[in-house]
C-alpha cells in the first residue's frame, strides 16, 4: 500500500500498480463476498442438474402413461391416467418402529406385503386388460418412475431450501455430490425403457443362470412348482445329487420370496440339505470388469434384509454352509437391459456351480441352488 501512495513521487511502474490494485480488490471481494459467490456457483450447477432431472422425470412419466394407456379402459383419456398415476407416484411406505428391535422382521415383512398388494391393486385398476406378466412389468416401470421422481423432488427441495436459508454449506454439499446423483437418476431413466419393453435386465442374472443350469443338466422339460408367491422350485439330478433350484417365477418382473422358499425347503428336508449355493448380481467397484465373477460365502441377496434373515436363520439352525457367486455390475448395468459381458458370464457360472457341487457335496445329498434377482424377461 505504501508503494501505491508513493506512485507520483518515485515514478513506480503503472502496470505493477494496476496489478496491485486488482490484487487488493480480489482479496476484498473474497473476504466479504467469497461465500456468496461460491453459493451462487453451486446453485447454478444444481439448477443445471435439476433441469436434466426434470427432463428425465417427464420422459419417464410419458413412457409410464403410454404403457398404461395400452391396457387401460378405452373410456379413460391419457390425461385421466396421468392424474391417477401422479397421485400414486408419491406413494410412501412407513417402516415399523425399531425402538424395540424384537420382532422387527415380521413387522417389516407385513408392511412390505401390504405395499406389494397395494401396487398390484393399483396396476390392476389402471390396466385391467393387461395379463399377469404385463402387470408385473408395469409395476416395475411404476417403481422406477417413482424413484426418479423422488430424486427430482428431493434435489429441488434442497435447492429451494438452500436459496431461502442462504446456506452455502447446504448448496455445496449437493453440488459436490451432483455427479453421483445424476448418474443414479440416469440409470433409472434407462431402466424405464428396459421395463417398458419387458427385456431382461442385469439383475436377472441369477434367474438366467439357474434356468440355464436346469436346461443344461436335464434331458427334457422340468416341472416347476410355485412354492411361495411368485417363487418357483424345480427338482433336477446332477451326478447322484438332488438339486432344488429356486428362483423368481418370471417372465414378469418380480424378485419373488426366495428367503421364505429356502426356509420352507430346509424345514421340509432338514439335515438332508448339505449346502446352499446362491447366485446374484453385486455392485462392482469402479475399474472392475462388468460380468466378472466374485466367489464367497454367505447369503447373497439384497433388499432391506427380510429374505436374508429367513435364509440365515434357517441355515444356521441346521449348520448348512452357504456359497455365494456374484456377478459384478454397476447400478446402471443392474437395472438396464442386460449387456453382452453379463450374458457371456452365464456358462462360467454354470461351470462354477458344477465344480462346487463336485468338490463340496457328497453323492446322495440334497443341495439348494438359488438364483437371486428380478426375473423380467426370463421364462421357465
Amino acid at each position: 500500500m505504501f508503494s501505491i501512495f508513493q506512485f507520483g513521487a518515485d515514478g513506480a511502474d503503472p502496470i505493477s500498480l494496476v496489478i496491485q490494485l486488482l490484487w487488493f480488490v480480489l482479496i476484498f471481494v473474497s473476504i466479504f463476498y467469497g461465500q456468496k459467490i461460491q453459493g451462487w456457483k453451486a446453485a447454478k450447477e444444481i439448477q443445471g442438474g435439476l433441469e436434466k432431472l426434470k427432463k428425465w422425470n417427464d420422459e419417464c412419466k410419458e413412457i409410464l402413461v403410454s404403457n398404461f394407456k395400452e391396457f387401460a379402459d378405452k373410456k379413460k383419456t391419457q390425461k385421466d391416467l396421468m392424474l391417477q398415476l401422479e397421485d400414486f407416484i408419491t406413494f410412501v411406505t412407513i417402516p415399523p418402529v425399531s425402538l424395540d428391535p424384537y420382532g422387527i422382521i415380521s413387522k417389516f415383512d407385513h408392511v412390505v406385503d401390504v405395499r406389494d398388494y397395494r401396487f398390484k391393486e393399483e396396476v390392476e385398476l389402471l390396466a385391467p386388460k393387461a395379463d399377469i406378466v404385463q402387470r408385473y412389468n408395469l409395476e416395475n416401470l411404476l417403481e422406477v418412475t417413482m424413484a426418479i421422481d423422488f430424486i427430482y423432488r428431493l434435489i429441488r427441495h434442497y435447492l429451494i431450501l438452500g436459496k431461502k436459508s442462504k446456506s452455502m454449506i447446504l448448496l455445496l454439499q449437493i453440488s459436490m455430490q451432483l455427479g453421483l446423483i445424476l448418474s443414479m437418476a440416469k440409470a433409472y431413466y434407462y431402466a424405464a425403457k428396459a421395463f417398458s419393453e419387458g427385456s431382461p435386465i442385469g439383475d436377472a442374472l441369477g434367474p438366467l443362470v439357474t434356468a440355464s443350469f436346469v436346461r443344461d443338466v436335464s434331458d427334457g422339460e422340468v416341472e416347476s412348482k410355485e412354492i411361495v408367491r411368485d417363487t418357483i422350485v424345480q427338482e433336477v439330478d446332477f451326478e447322484d445329487r438332488k438339486i432344488f433350484v429356486v428362483r423368481a417365477k418370471g417372465p414378469g418382473g418380480t424378485v419373488g420370496k426366495l428367503g421364505k422358499a429356502i426356509k420352507m425347503l430346509i424345514d421340509e428336508h432338514g439335515d438332508e440339505i448339505s449346502r446352499i449355493i446362491m447366485i446374484d448380481a453385486g455392485l462392482k467397484l469402479t475399474g472392475d470388469k462388468t460380468g466378472s465373477i466374485a466367489v464367497g460365502v454367505g447369503a447373497a441377496i439384497g433388499g432391506i434384509g427380510i429374505e436374508k434373515h429367513f435364509i440365515e436363520e434357517s441355515s444356521t439352525s441346521k449348520s448348512i454352509p452357504i456359497d455365494a457367486l456374484i456377478c459384478k455390475q454397476s447400478l446402471e448395468d443392474a437395472i438396464t437391459t442386460m449387456k453382452r459381458p453379463i450374458t457371456q458370464s452365464v456358462p462360467k457360472f454354470i461351470e462354477k456351480i458344477k465344480m462346487a457341487l463336485r468338490k463340496r457335496t457328497e453323492k446322495g445329498s440334497k443341495v439348494i441352488i438359488a438364483g437371486i434377482g428380478n426375473s423380467i424377461g426370463i421364462g421357465i
